[in-house]
């Protein structure tokens, strides 16, 4: 509609003034051999058949105009014109504009024209059978002009029609000095591309100014547009022409949907600018102000919006299919699954940032990816019950899906989680530099979570750290690589790695394990397991279950408390039990308590050495409720000045206010002791032996004891007591066999 300078039947004004003006001044003028003309009617001033009028600038034609009759009314002074026609011609010479009406009048006075009739103009023509590209026809009926301005209305209806399309007002008026049309109410354009096969562009609106110079209709009060599935309301609009199609359109308060077989694609906007590609397809869509867009697909529903939105459009099939989507401004993307029977629905997505990119799968009808320029908050809302509600942070997210929009995998730096679980008032809390989260592809439920970089755990009084964590969902297992630590107000644990068990509390941790257990006060104490001193370990690897009620450890065992200490391949410890088990190269080492000493400078400069009880043994088995160890297998315990081996040691410890560790041992099969005091030694040998250590009195019995001590010589009898502290030694012979005894001289 560039050229399409439509209603300049104004410029009739003039020019029928002009024809009017030369008749009479012909006929004052007219020769008197020439026979006077018939005489007018009564109440004419003037009459005239078949007037041409042309007007040209140089060789230039500028308009000409044809009128079959006029006639001129004295009363009221009016002039009435019949089959009139206007050429004005465009300024290359050859186009021109025709302007046709059957009957018009012309009011002197007021220097109006008017056709009550029908009024048509055709713009854009050419001498000969070919017309210009963009003819436009213009049809409408009471129409007024002003000589004075030029400017032409109608209230009637006005339709037009142009070789890409038409449409109809109800009222128009036309202003030729600024080339404005002004369609008044009730508007309905249709535009057709060029392009074979392309849909047309249906345009409503309450008003409408068509400005031909800027090729630009502004659409006010409320506007509509329609091109096959695509539906828009908005309120005022500005749409931009080239070459007869829509460019490009500007609308506020917009609403739009697309409907199409299995998608449906809403749209909405304070302010929004469209732009088409050609054959008027949408191209773009860039929606300021609260913009929204739903896409609403076989199982899920997206959901966009954002300060600013933009939208990204490829054309399939002639129609307008959704590529990308930018949301910026508080921009927020939420996937929520759609009811469709079957498995119930996976979580709810809300992907929160200041600017979020969506790109759709071809067909856009699913999502392929979306990615944020910044921090954003990702919250996965449980739609099944006993689900944990999820959310997830980083300074810039990227989100993979898998067809069905499901999401594939997430992935995040600098990031934080927060778990919150069913039942459970404290939420587990996580950080790292880097997360990658994998979903399950049917289910959609999280998969594994991998976080790496000075990872960090938090749930409740439990914490961890490491250099990575891999959590398994489905397993509720927790995987801590890397200079691995876990700990909580009962105690920690470190290692290489730490596998946790988020259900359960259960861990297992390998290589370099260094575990720490703070006092427990439930129960009793013994030098074994003391309920008042901090219970450490290393092994190579540590299981812990019931909530650390049962701990083994493996590899290279040490466990102590204080200057007690068990050394072994594995350990055991079963604190419901009140057990402690010991397995492989096992040594054992307690401390008597410090004996109590004066006061005094000296004693507080030079502290006695502690006294140990070492025990070596294949294997040891401890029950505190007994407080009877039992070492087997190539047992050996040692204490200042005494030895005692055999196949079995059975050590009662000590209660805890005692002084001394140990209680006292009875030895097991091939026994053999050794007491060295002051370059004396004594060793016995019998099957089976007691030591008492409070009065250190040794008993010997079974497999015909013998003593031999290096000053007095040698004893056999059933049975032999001596005490290591002195010289003191009771011998008790059989029925008809005396005591043994090889004395030595002194």
């Amino acid at each position: 509609m560039r050229r399409s300078r439509w209603l300049i039947l104004a410029a009739i004004i003039g020019i029928v003034v002009f024809i009017g003006v030369t008749y009479a001044k012909r006929r004052v003028a007219k020769p008197p051999d020439v026979p006077a003309p018939p005489r007018l009617e009564t109440g004419l001033d003037g009459r005239a058949n078949d007037w041409v009028y042309t007007q040209s600038d140089g060789d230039r034609p500028r308009v000409t105009v044809r009128a079959k009759s006029f006639k001129q009314i004295k009363a009221p002074s009016v002039m009435e014109l019949d089959g009139v026609e206007l050429q004005l011609f465009h300024k290359d010479g050859g186009a021109y504009d025709l302007v046709k009406s059957a009957k018009a009048q012309f009011d002197i006075a007021g220097k109006t024209l008017y056709s009550e009739g029908e009024v048509e103009i055709r713009m854009g023509l050419r001498d000969g059978p070919e017309l210009m590209g963009h003819v436009i026809t213009i049809h409408s009926s009471g129409v007024h002009f002003a000589s004075d301005t030029g400017k032409a209305s109608t209230e009637r209806q006005a339709t037009f029609e142009f070789d890409r399309g038409g449409g109809t007002a109800m009222g128009a008026e036309y202003d030729p000095q600024t080339r404005e049309l002004h369609l008044l109410k009730q508007v309905s354009l249709d535009w057709h591309s060029p392009q074979k096969g392309s849909l047309p562009m249906h345009v409503e609106a309450g008003e409408a100014y068509y400005k031909e110079s800027e090729s630009k209709v502004n659409l006010l009060q409320w506007s509509k547009f329609t091109r096959g599935a695509l539906h828009m309301e908005a309120g005022n609009s500005t749409v931009t022409l080239e070459k007869g199609e829509i460019r490009s359109t500007v609308a506020e308060a917009v609403k739009g949907v697309q409907e199409d077989p299995g998608r449906r694609v809403e749209f909405a906007a304070d302010s929004m600018l469209l732009d088409f590609a050609d054959g008027m397809a949408v191209k773009s869509i860039r929606g300021d102000r609260n913009g929204a867009l739903i896409s609403t697909a076989k199982s899920v529903r997206t959901t966009v919006t954002g300060n600013t939105l933009l939208l990204d459009f490829v054309t399939v099939l002639k129609e307008s299919v959704l590529s990308t989507a930018v949301a910026t401004g508080k921009g927020v993307a939420e996937v929520q699954p759609v009811p469709v029977g079957g498995p119930m629905a996976p979580d709810t997505r809300t992907l929160r940032s200041e600017t979020i990119r969506l790109r759709m799968r071809p067909g856009g009808e699913e999502i392929e990816a979306v990615e944020t320029d910044g921090p954003g908050t990702v919250d996965f809302t449980p739609n099944r019950p006993a689900q944990p509600k999820r959310v997830l942070t980083g300074d810039k997210i990227w989100i993979a899906y898998a067809p069905g929009n499901r999401i594939q995998s997430f992935r995040t730096i600098n990031a934080s989680t927060r778990t919150e679980k069913p039942g459970q008032s404290v939420p587990l809390l996580t950080q790292s530099k880097n997360l990658v989260a994998l979903f399950d592809p049917v289910s959609g439920e999280l998969a594994t979570l991998d976080q790496e970089g000075s990872f960090q755990y938090e749930e409740g009084d439990r914490r961890a750290a490491a250099a990575s964590a891999l959590l398994d969902s489905s397993k509720d297992l927790m995987i801590l690589k890397g200079s691995a630590r876990a700990w909580d107000s009962s105690g920690s644990v470190a290692a290489d790695v730490i596998n946790m068990n988020q259900k359960t509390g259960d861990f297992t941790a390998e290589g370099r394990v260094s575990s720490m257990r703070v006092p427990d006060s439930k129960g009793g104490s013994s030098a074994l397991l003391s309920n008042s001193e901090t219970l450490q370990a290393r092994a190579q690897r540590m299981h812990s279950t019931e909530r650390n009620q049962k701990v083994r450890y493996e590899g290279s065992s040490v466990v102590w408390q204080g200057a007690n200490r068990v050394e072994a391949d594995r350990i055991e410890i079963d604190r419901r039990r009140s057990a402690f088990e010991a397995h492989g190269k096992v040594v054992s080492q307690f401390a008597d308590k410090p004996k109590s000493v004066a006061s005094s400078p000296a004693a507080k400069k030079a502290p006695a050495p502690p006294i140990f009880t070492v025990v070596r043994a294949t294997d040891l088995n401890y029950d505190d409720r007994t407080r009877i160890a039992d070492y087997q297998g190539d047992a050996s315990l040692t204490r200042p000045g005494l030895t005692v081996n055999a196949q079995e040691i059975r050590a009662f410890l000590a209660a805890p206010e005692a002084e001394s560790s140990l209680e006292k041992a009875f030895a097991e099969g091939a026994v053999k002791i050794v007491s060295a005091a002051e370059k004396r030694t004594r060793t016995g040998t019998s099957g089976r032996a007691e030591y008492y250590t409070a009065e250190q009195r040794v008993l010997l019995q079974g497999d015909d004891p013998l003593l031999v001590d290096s000053v007095t010589g040698q004893t056999r009898g059933r049975q032999l007591t001596w005490w290591a502290n002195n010289d003191r030694l009771l011998v008790n012979g059989v029925e008809n066999r005396p005591a043994d005894s090889l004395l030595r001289k002194k």
